[in-house]
Protein backbone atom coordinates (compact mmCIF):
# COMPACT_ATOMS: atom_id res chain seq x y z
CA UNK A 1 0.00 0.00 0.00
CA UNK A 2 1.60 3.29 -1.02
CA UNK A 3 1.85 6.29 1.25
CA UNK A 4 1.00 9.30 -0.87
CA UNK A 5 0.13 12.93 -0.40
CA UNK A 6 2.06 13.20 2.85
CA UNK A 7 5.36 14.84 1.89
CA UNK A 8 5.10 17.04 4.98
CA UNK A 9 5.01 14.02 7.27
CA UNK A 10 7.95 12.60 9.18
CA UNK A 11 9.02 9.14 10.31
CA UNK A 12 11.06 7.86 13.23
CA UNK A 13 13.73 5.26 12.46
CA UNK A 14 14.84 3.78 15.77
CA UNK A 15 17.38 1.09 16.54
CA UNK A 16 20.70 0.26 18.10
CA UNK A 17 22.56 1.18 14.89
CA UNK A 18 25.59 -0.75 16.13
CA UNK A 19 26.64 0.05 13.49
CA UNK A 20 24.41 1.77 10.97
CA UNK A 21 25.06 -0.05 7.68
CA UNK A 22 24.26 -0.06 3.98
CA UNK A 23 21.06 -2.00 4.58
CA UNK A 24 19.76 0.87 6.70
CA UNK A 25 20.66 3.36 3.98
CA UNK A 26 18.95 1.19 1.38
CA UNK A 27 15.78 1.20 3.49
CA UNK A 28 15.92 5.02 3.68
CA UNK A 29 16.28 5.07 -0.11
CA UNK A 30 13.17 2.93 -0.44
CA UNK A 31 11.31 5.30 1.88
CA UNK A 32 12.38 8.21 -0.32
CA UNK A 33 11.35 6.51 -3.57
CA UNK A 34 8.28 4.50 -2.56
CA UNK A 35 6.54 6.83 -0.09
CA UNK A 36 5.89 10.54 0.24
CA UNK A 37 7.48 10.75 3.68
CA UNK A 38 9.56 13.91 3.61
CA UNK A 39 11.75 13.52 6.69
CA UNK A 40 13.21 10.62 8.66
CA UNK A 41 14.61 11.09 12.15
CA UNK A 42 17.23 8.45 12.98
CA UNK A 43 17.08 7.70 16.72
CA UNK A 44 19.92 5.56 18.13
CA UNK A 45 18.91 3.77 21.32
CA UNK A 46 20.95 4.28 24.47
CA UNK A 47 19.96 0.87 25.86
CA UNK A 48 17.53 -1.08 23.72
CA UNK A 49 14.69 -2.62 25.72
CA UNK A 50 15.19 -5.86 23.77
CA UNK A 51 19.00 -5.83 23.89
CA UNK A 52 19.72 -4.93 27.50
CA UNK A 53 22.58 -7.43 27.79
CA UNK A 54 24.46 -6.23 24.71
CA UNK A 55 27.67 -4.21 24.90
CA UNK A 56 27.49 -1.93 21.88
CA UNK A 57 29.79 0.78 20.67
CA UNK A 58 29.29 3.85 22.82
CA UNK A 59 26.21 5.97 22.29
CA UNK A 60 28.35 8.88 21.12
CA UNK A 61 30.11 6.67 18.58
CA UNK A 62 26.83 5.30 17.22
CA UNK A 63 25.41 8.81 16.93
CA UNK A 64 28.49 10.02 15.06
CA UNK A 65 28.35 7.04 12.70
CA UNK A 66 24.69 7.80 11.99
CA UNK A 67 25.59 11.39 11.14
CA UNK A 68 28.39 10.24 8.86
CA UNK A 69 26.01 7.77 7.23
CA UNK A 70 23.70 10.62 6.26
CA UNK A 71 26.55 12.25 4.34
CA UNK A 72 27.23 8.92 2.67
CA UNK A 73 23.54 8.49 1.87
CA UNK A 74 23.42 11.74 -0.07
CA UNK A 75 26.43 10.64 -2.12
CA UNK A 76 25.06 7.15 -2.79
CA UNK A 77 21.51 8.37 -3.56
CA UNK A 78 22.01 11.96 -4.79
CA UNK A 79 18.56 12.26 -6.34
CA UNK A 80 16.54 11.20 -3.29
CA UNK A 81 14.38 14.04 -2.03
CA UNK A 82 14.26 13.36 1.70
CA UNK A 83 15.51 15.13 4.80
CA UNK A 84 17.48 13.01 7.27
CA UNK A 85 18.32 13.95 10.83
CA UNK A 86 19.79 12.25 13.90
CA UNK A 87 18.20 12.67 17.32
CA UNK A 88 20.14 12.12 20.55
CA UNK A 89 16.97 12.18 22.63
CA UNK A 90 17.34 8.64 23.98
CA UNK A 91 20.87 9.32 25.18
CA UNK A 92 19.78 12.56 26.83
CA UNK A 93 16.87 10.84 28.54
CA UNK A 94 19.04 8.03 29.92
CA UNK A 95 18.02 4.52 30.95
CA UNK A 96 16.28 1.94 28.80
CA UNK A 97 15.10 3.34 25.48
CA UNK A 98 11.34 2.95 25.10
CA UNK A 99 9.88 3.91 21.73
CA UNK A 100 6.72 5.18 23.39
CA UNK A 101 8.74 7.78 25.31
CA UNK A 102 10.53 8.81 22.13
CA UNK A 103 7.26 9.18 20.25
CA UNK A 104 5.87 11.33 23.06
CA UNK A 105 8.93 13.58 22.89
CA UNK A 106 9.12 13.89 19.09
CA UNK A 107 5.39 14.01 18.29
CA UNK A 108 4.98 17.76 19.01
CA UNK A 109 7.79 18.63 16.58
CA UNK A 110 7.36 16.00 13.88
CA UNK A 111 3.81 14.71 14.19
CA UNK A 112 0.84 15.68 12.05
CA UNK A 113 -2.70 15.49 13.40
CA UNK A 114 -1.44 13.66 16.47
CA UNK A 115 0.29 10.85 14.57
CA UNK A 116 3.77 10.02 13.31
CA UNK A 117 5.26 7.30 11.13
CA UNK A 118 7.66 4.71 12.55
CA UNK A 119 9.83 2.55 10.27
CA UNK A 120 10.10 -1.17 11.08
CA UNK A 121 10.99 -4.48 9.44
CA UNK A 122 8.54 -7.35 9.47
CA UNK A 123 10.71 -9.20 12.00
CA UNK A 124 9.46 -6.63 14.52
CA UNK A 125 5.76 -7.36 13.98
CA UNK A 126 5.63 -10.62 15.91
CA UNK A 127 6.47 -8.88 19.19
CA UNK A 128 5.02 -5.46 18.43
CA UNK A 129 2.33 -5.87 21.06
CA UNK A 130 5.06 -6.37 23.68
CA UNK A 131 6.46 -2.88 23.13
CA UNK A 132 6.27 -0.63 26.16
CA UNK A 133 2.94 1.26 26.34
CA UNK A 134 1.66 -0.36 23.17
CA UNK A 135 -1.84 1.19 23.54
CA UNK A 136 -0.26 4.65 23.28
CA UNK A 137 1.69 3.63 20.18
CA UNK A 138 -1.45 2.26 18.53
CA UNK A 139 -3.13 5.62 19.08
CA UNK A 140 -0.31 7.84 17.78
CA UNK A 141 1.86 5.80 15.40
CA UNK A 142 1.47 4.50 11.87
CA UNK A 143 4.08 1.79 11.44
CA UNK A 144 5.67 1.60 8.00
CA UNK A 145 6.75 -2.00 7.49
CA UNK A 146 9.02 -3.43 4.80
CA UNK A 147 8.12 -7.14 4.61
CA UNK A 148 10.56 -9.74 3.31
CA UNK A 149 9.26 -12.03 0.58
CA UNK A 150 5.96 -10.18 0.48
CA UNK A 151 4.71 -11.81 3.67
CA UNK A 152 2.32 -9.74 5.74
CA UNK A 153 2.02 -10.70 9.39
CA UNK A 154 -0.33 -9.91 12.25
CA UNK A 155 -0.40 -6.22 13.19
CA UNK A 156 -1.85 -6.76 16.69
CA UNK A 157 -4.39 -4.06 15.95
CA UNK A 158 -1.80 -1.39 15.20
CA UNK A 159 -1.97 0.86 12.15
CA UNK A 160 0.58 -0.75 9.82
CA UNK A 161 1.27 0.16 6.19
CA UNK A 162 3.20 -2.47 4.22
CA UNK A 163 5.62 -1.21 1.57
CA UNK A 164 6.97 -3.74 -0.91
CA UNK A 165 10.65 -3.12 -1.68
CA UNK A 166 13.79 -5.06 -2.60
CA UNK A 167 15.76 -6.39 0.36
CA UNK A 168 19.39 -5.36 0.83
CA UNK A 169 21.27 -8.17 2.55
CA UNK A 170 23.31 -6.53 5.30
CA UNK A 171 23.19 -6.71 9.06
CA UNK A 172 24.78 -5.10 12.08
CA UNK A 173 25.72 -8.57 13.33
CA UNK A 174 27.76 -9.20 10.20
CA UNK A 175 29.33 -5.75 10.41
CA UNK A 176 30.35 -6.31 14.04
CA UNK A 177 31.87 -9.63 12.98
CA UNK A 178 34.08 -7.82 10.52
CA UNK A 179 32.32 -8.88 7.32
CA UNK A 180 33.44 -6.44 4.63
CA UNK A 181 31.15 -4.42 2.41
CA UNK A 182 28.51 -3.77 5.07
CA UNK A 183 29.41 -0.17 5.86
CA UNK A 184 29.33 3.04 3.86
CA UNK A 185 32.56 4.91 3.17
CA UNK A 186 32.63 7.39 6.06
CA UNK A 187 31.23 4.94 8.59
CA UNK A 188 33.81 2.35 7.60
CA UNK A 189 36.65 4.87 7.97
CA UNK A 190 35.33 5.95 11.39
CA UNK A 191 35.01 2.36 12.61
CA UNK A 192 38.53 1.58 11.42
CA UNK A 193 39.96 4.69 13.07
CA UNK A 194 38.34 3.84 16.40
CA UNK A 195 39.11 0.13 16.26
CA UNK A 196 35.47 -0.95 16.07
CA UNK A 197 34.09 -4.18 14.59
CA UNK A 198 37.35 -5.93 13.93
CA UNK A 199 37.05 -9.66 13.40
Amino acid sequence: MPITGMKHRSAIFGGSFDPIHLGHLHLLHEVATRTDIGCVVIVPALISNFKQDSRPASFAQRVEMARLAIDDFHEIYPYDDIDLDVSTIEGERGGISYSSDTVRALLPEYGVDGRIFFLIGDDILENLDKWHDFPYLKEHVTFVCFPRNGVERSTHGADVVFVEAPVFEASSTQARAGVSGMLSKRVSAYAEHHGLYRA
